[in-house]
């Protein structure tokens, strides 16, 4: 059985494309994804100047590859693959784990290899060119786009119904206090941010179905918090990752911020 491996360079956007396999294709702009067929894994390399957002996205495209493979023609690369090994070039080095996967990837990138059309190797010298098609029946990976809704049909309009309007000049008596509590919630979530990004200068904030906030970093996990009466409510496990001295200048911050509401 012949095994073959692709890489790919990760685009903005979440669109990814094969490209020549090479050692110099892993730059500090871009995230690359090697589908390798010999080892049974799926790499994905991420270069020192790759964001937290574009790191996620190649994510979830390697996810997709691991999930589902790379079609070429009638044949399919990569469809038992079932790990993703995911390498931060930042921590190479510095943290054994990368470093460890690091040096297997370049291992791998240096065997000799068979080069094929549509920026297919193998490590099988043997393997026949005629194994896959023809470079103009590639597909690229994008992100799934669903097709518009067909417009309905025309119904017919109905006469509005007459509505006495009063005068334009006469304010409500009571102020729409729900506006001010709304606009002193966002506010206070945003001192939050602000507060974090002092220190960290990517981030990641997500709010749940809940109305939970989440605040990362590439790193791991900041803090979560939820609104109770106009309030601030930090969970027990925020800030736990952080050092005291940053966890203290955040939460000075906040205080300072928060005095401009009153």
């Amino acid at each position: 059985m012949v095994n073959y491996a692709v890489m790919f360079n990760v685009l903005e956007g979440g669109v990814v494309e094969p490209i020549d396999w090479n050692t110099d294709q892993l730059k500090p702009d871009r995230s690359i994804i090697i589908l390798d067929e010999l080892n049974m894994s799926l790499y994905l390399w991420h270069g020192s100047k790759q964001g937290l957002v574009a790191r996620r996205t190649a994510l979830r495209q390697a996810e997709s590859l691991k999930g589902h493979g790379y079609s070429v023609g009638k044949s399919i690369i990569g469809r038992d693959i079932k790990e993703i090994k995911e390498i931060d070039a930042r921590k190479v080095t510095r943290v054994p784990h990368d470093t460890e996967l690091n040096e297997e990837l370049q291992n791998i990138l240096n065997k000799k290899l068979k080069k094929l059309d549509n920026f297919i190797v193998t490590f099988d010298l043997q393997a026949p060119d005629t194994s896959v098609v023809k470079k103009k029946e590639i597909p690229v990976i994008k992100k799934e786009v669903k097709p518009s809704p067909k417009p309905e049909a025309a119904k017919p309009r109905l006469a509005a119904p007459i509505v006495k309007a009063g005068p334009i000049d006469e304010p409500s008596s009571k102020p729409d206090t729900s506006i001010e509590e709304d606009e002193t919630v966002q506010a206070k979530v945003s001192f939050v941010l602000i507060s974090i990004l002092e220190h960290f200068s990517d981030i990641w904030i997500s709010k749940k179905k809940d109305g939970t906030y989440a605040v990362e970093m590439m790193d791991g996990p900041i803090c979560s918090f939820s609104i109770s009466e106009d309030r601030i409510k930090f969970s027990s496990n925020s800030f736990t990752g952080i050092s005291t001295n940053i966890k203290n200048a955040i939460q000075q911050k906040f205080i300072k911020l928060n005095k401009l509401l009153k």
